[in-house]
């Protein structure tokens, strides 16, 4: 099971446990934790679109990914955030910026996305990234037909093998930063592989030691925090399932990151410039290519 296997795992369910024992550093006993989670309306009824099925599950379900993903731990009669998760400290009040941190480590660190069965969040998101954010595709449209046809028989290590769990993901590459959702829930809702503000938040850390990065340099710190980009290790698998590298010879980025980083600059986040002696790395926005080498972190 996982993110992604587990239908009512998505974020808000899983903050929303987070938040009701981020506040209750001592625990709280399961069946108050059941109580809040679930009231007498929704063990007879569905939730909404993002709670996945309804009744009983709604809560046993999210319970066992939190505690698989190590989010919460069970001492004697009550339920306590681990203490990773709370980040080492007692104090109430945790915010979703140190959730969402600690979900970033779980399922980006390979060895411990394996250790808590979510390997497969990050070949999926992987392949996402390698569709064109100019082309937003279905999110009603199962996706197996797609993936088969791109990545082989070896497709299911995305665990992408129904819709259901096909959504489950993009709610996560949304919350997580590298998805945009748009249109209604009731209607022709569309899908944009957009890792804009997954990449923003990893600024700090890349150019934590200068300012100034070649791209090449840039791209290795970018896939070392995210191996879902061009270079990770996850993204080297999903090459190895398609046969296609997603960093051509001539340092062409994908489609998704170019629009990406093409939307930092404009945010004057950050700011290309091109040396005659360094190897070029080429972003393809739409109909241009814009040729770089080095990338700088702007002062704001």
């Amino acid at each position: 099971m996982s993110i992604i296997t587990t239908a009512q795992a998505v974020p808000s369910r899983l903050f929303s446990l987070y938040a009701a024992l981020a506040d209750s550093p001592a625990g709280e006993p399961r069946e108050r934790l059941e109580a809040w989670s679930t009231p007498p309306s929704l063990r007879t009824r569905g939730g909404s679109e993002e709670d996945g099925e309804g009744s009983t599950t709604l809560f046993t379900n999210t319970f066992a990914e939190a505690r698989r993903l190590g989010l919460i731990e069970e001492e004697g009669e009550k339920i306590r955030l681990g203490n990773d998760a709370r980040g080492g400290s007692d104090k109430k009040g945790l915010s979703e910026e140190q959730f969402k941190n600690y979900l970033l480590r779980t399922l980006f660190e390979p060895k411990r996305a394996a250790e808590t069965q979510q390997a497969g969040f990050m070949l999926a998101l992987a392949w996402l990234l390698t569709l064109n954010p100019l082309v937003p595709i279905g999110f009603r449209e199962a996706p197996q037909n797609r993936l088969k046809a791109t990545l082989g028989d070896d497709y299911a290590e995305t665990e992408l093998t129904s819709l259901n769990r096909y959504q489950n993901m993009l709610y996560w590459a949304r919350y997580l930063g590298f998805a945009i959702l748009y249109g209604s829930s009731d209607g022709d809702r569309r899908v944009i592989p957009d890792p804009t503000r997954a990449i923003q938040g990893a600024i700090p850390a890349i150019f934590a030691e200068a300012p100034i990065l070649a791209a090449s340099e840039f791209m290795a710190r970018l896939s070392a925090i995210y191996p879902v980009f061009e270079g990770g290790s996850a993204r080297q698998r999903i090459d190895q399932m398609s046969g296609h590298s997603s960093l051509s010879d001539d340092g062409k980025l994908s489609p998704a990151t170019s629009f990406a980083l093409q939307r930092l600059a404009d945010a004057r986040t950050i700011e290309f410039s091109q040396s005659a002696d360094a190897a070029p790395f080429i972003l393809e926005v739409g109909a241009r290519a814009i040729r770089f080498s080095h990338i700088a972190k702007r002062a704001n």
